[in-house]
């Protein structure tokens, strides 16, 4: 997937319990602001803490960082449901680019497609699929098996110690 080296499995540290309840609901595709209500901290605050999660993980971005989390056992892996169609390999491409962590600009460059088609494809993605963001839409591909602990090797050049499968 990468043409550098990829860096050797990390040594993760693992989140805090308030850590782990703030990447939760980041999974679960709430916003920063709805998670502040629920959770009664700032907003400041959450966005620290993801920071946190990703430096502790070794991963950039909301969506790796949920990834990671189910890839490591730091999150509970979401139950297993069969998506009612069938998806394309570029629909499968997009979902695993996001998990891995890419921005629009890595994935247009890896797929070898402009910024411009690889931002639509994600946005049409996210709305089959009705996922609220790009965490919810990893988690959505956990769900559905397009996204599993196979997929180790993230945009950050880090290489994801897996948890056993469930």
């Amino acid at each position: 997937m990468s043409a550098r080296p990829a860096r050797p499995p990390a040594t993760y540290l693992d989140l805090t319990p308030a850590q782990v309840r703030i990447a939760q609901k980041v999974a679960e595709g709430k916003s920063t602001y709805a998670i502040a209500s629920d959770l009664t901290i700032t907003a400041g605050t959450i966005n620290v803490q993801m920071k946190h999660c990703g430096q502790k993980l070794g991963v950039s971005g909301r969506a790796a960082v949920v990834h990671a989390c189910y890839v490591t056992g730091q999150l509970k892996r979401p139950g297993k449901a069969a998506f009612p169609e069938t998806l394309s390999d570029a629909e499968t491409e997009t979902w695993r680019m996001i998990a891995t962590g890419a921005t629009s600009k890595d994935y247009a460059d890896r797929a070898r497609i402009s910024r411009d088609e690889a931002l639509q494809r994600i946005r049409a993605l996210r709305q089959r699929v009705r996922a609220h963001n790009d965490p919810h839409l990893v988690t959505l591909g956990w769900t559905y098996g397009v996204i599993d602990e196979s997929l180790v090797e993230m945009i950050s050049g880090t290489v994801l110690r897996a948890l056993a499968p469930a």
